[in-house]
């Protein structure tokens, strides 16, 4: 199949925080994949005239990146891998910046709510998201849409064997290493365990490194808007231990409260990560450094359980597979026709105002 698939970057398959780079990577065996950026976004109009595409796909987030995407996947259609629940933010701060105020009030209304979700999810041929309860809860809000899941796969991390081993060394500083959430919090809590008696320390650097570097990781992204947790996936192909916020998607993973030590809900099997309750970051974050700092044994373990799980359900292998029935799905199935209501400027196609003149002086043109 040969796919044009819209981001704001050309992706680096080998760099752990982007699974969606890793996902190419893997569907590139078996798909014609050309990826369009903003710089490429014009030649895909006569790319695409000249020699359609199969499928178009866009991945949609809500940052001023992703904001040269909204046209093409009104007018072009095909499958949106959301990435965000939210999107108000920088869609209405573009149209805002355009002088379209009217547009922006427009699409609120037909939302229904501030998420700006309606518009895109019924643009979309199929709109995938990454957790089972994300995409259940998504398709029991907007009925009408195609909502499907589809599991985050990230690469192993270069340089990083993720099978943990190193000997314990006495005196030396457990390194901790902070790839999501607030890095005030995270330097709050180790503070604190360092207070605590525990001999930690906070690295820092590019992702890569981090993960290389840390005998423990720190993935407490917050608040939760339906982002895959990427962040603390490369950790556990790091095979090392996770630190995660308690969420509705890391509920699935086997965890340790580490108020107890005990196994968290009934996800069953070996925890693989360690959660703490969002209502008590700090002080839970700071348990959770402290105890591991202190016990090199449970770290192993923890690193070698979260690795092992990482190898049996989130590589990008994984991903692919299910990405291969959700192309395949969504090429054979008839865009959504638009509903009523739907906003007319979304449908607009440039050529208002040269009709509009063509109009007053009484002639017209066929290629209009």
């Amino acid at each position: 199949m040969r796919l044009a698939w819209f981001r704001p970057a050309v992706p680096d398959p080998a760099d752990p925080l982007d699974d969606s780079g890793a996902l190419l990577a893997a569907l590139r065996a078996s798909h014609d994949i050309d990826v369009v950026t903003a710089a490429a976004a014009h030649d895909f109009v006569w790319r695409h005239a000249r020699d359609a595409y199969d499928l178009c796909l866009f991945e949609l987030d809500d940052t001023p990146a992703h904001q040269f995407i909204w046209p093409y996947l009104l007018h072009y259609g095909g499958v949106t891998m959301l990435r965000t629940l939210t999107l108000n933010r920088e869609r209405a701060s573009a149209l805002i910046v355009q002088r379209r105020s009217a547009d922006y009030r427009a699409e609120l209304e037909f939302s229904r709510d501030w998420r700006l979700l309606r518009v895109p999810l019924l643009a979309s041929t199929i709109a995938v998201v990454s957790h089972p309860a994300v995409a259940e809860a998504l398709q029991d809000e907007y009925p009408d849409a195609r909502i499907r899941h589809a599991p985050p796969g990230v690469p192993g991390v270069p340089g990083v064997p993720g099978v943990p081993g190193v000997p314990e060394v006495r005196g030396v500083r457990v390194r901790i290493g902070v790839v999501a959430g607030e890095s005030d919090v995270a330097h709050k809590a180790s503070q604190r365990a360092r207070e605590a008696d525990a001999n930690v320390t906070l690295v820092s650097g590019r992702a890569r490194e981090v993960l290389r570097d840390a005998d423990i990781v720190v993935a407490t992204q917050w608040p939760p808007f339906g982002e895959p947790e990427t962040a603390a996936l490369a950790g556990m192909a790091a095979g090392k231990p996770v630190i995660v916020m308690e969420t509705e998607v890391t509920a699935d993973w086997p965890a340790y409260d580490p108020q107890t030590w005990r196994p968290r809900g009934s996800a069953g099997g070996a925890p693989v990560v360690v959660s703490i309750d969002p209502r008590d970051e700090e002080h839970s974050l700071m348990i959770a450094i402290r105890d591991l700092a202190r016990d090199h044994e449970l770290r192993g373990s923890l690193g070698a359980a979260a690795h092992q799980w990482w190898r049996a359900h989130a590589t990008p292998a994984h991903a692919a597979t299910v990405w291969q029935q959700i192309l395949s799905d969504a090429r054979a199935m008839t865009p959504p026709a638009r509903p009523a209501g739907w906003p007319p400027h979304l449908s607009a196609d440039g050529t208002g105002d040269a009709r509009a003149i063509l109009r007053d002086m009484g002639a017209s043109v066929d290629f209009l």
